[in-house]
């Protein structure tokens, strides 16, 4: 098995979870290659998607409509995976779409697949338990930070953990995912130095 050429997956399963060699083996073992150009959907509202999506290179966003406003929820990155929760969790059409901020490699495997590996393997059972333990918990503390810190002081937080990231989205969505305008978050920039 060539895991090197999963590098980055690797290390994004491992980051909160001592998952074997042999049940990565058995997991890569169902992952399908794809490589998609920036600002390609992954997934769009209304549409139920039957795949989780492991990122080896690139960035993405998952967001959704409020109005005419598109409002950024989460980012992902190499070694993060994605999905629609709605489809991912309860088989339903998307409620969000994930967008490819970069030409990315992408590996994605049938919901169905993870969930019969979930049945016979406690490692990646136990690594899907905890990893959406740690997505909860992120959540959480976002929704936390908005009604408790301030605009700079979510923007440092940002910043400090989720270095390099600024540097690869657009500013626009950033200030969406911090729950403020784009041109409060420019003048925040320019205050904030790291």
């Amino acid at each position: 098995m060539d895991l090197p050429k999963f590098g980055n997956i690797v290390k994004g399963l491992r980051r909160y979870y001592p998952v074997s060699d042999s049940s990565i083996e058995e997991l890569v073992l169902h992952l399908n290659e794809w490589h998609y150009p920036k600002n390609h959907f992954l997934t769009q509202t209304g549409i139920k998607d039957n795949h989780i999506y492991f990122i080896e290179e690139g960035c993405a966003r998952t967001f959704f409509f409020a109005g005419n406003t598109e409002v950024t929820n989460w980012f992902s990155m190499e070694g993060d995976i994605t999905f629609s929760s709605t489809s991912f969790y309860h088989a339903l059409p998307a409620l969000e779409y994930v967008q490819l901020l970069e030409d990315s490699l992408i590996y994605k495997m049938p919901i169905k697949t993870l969930n019969k590996l979930y049945e016979t393997n406690i490692d990646i059972a136990n690594w899907s338990r905890v990893i959406h333990q740690e997505a909860l918990l992120k959540m959480q503390n976002l929704r936390l930070d908005r009604l408790s810190l301030s605009a700079k002081e979510r923007y440092e937080k940002f910043i400090t953990e989720n270095p390099g990231l600024a540097g690869r989205v657009n500013l626009g969505y950033i200030a969406s995912y911090l729950g403020m305008t784009q041109q409060h978050l420019s003048t925040l920039r320019a205050e904030v130095r790291f």
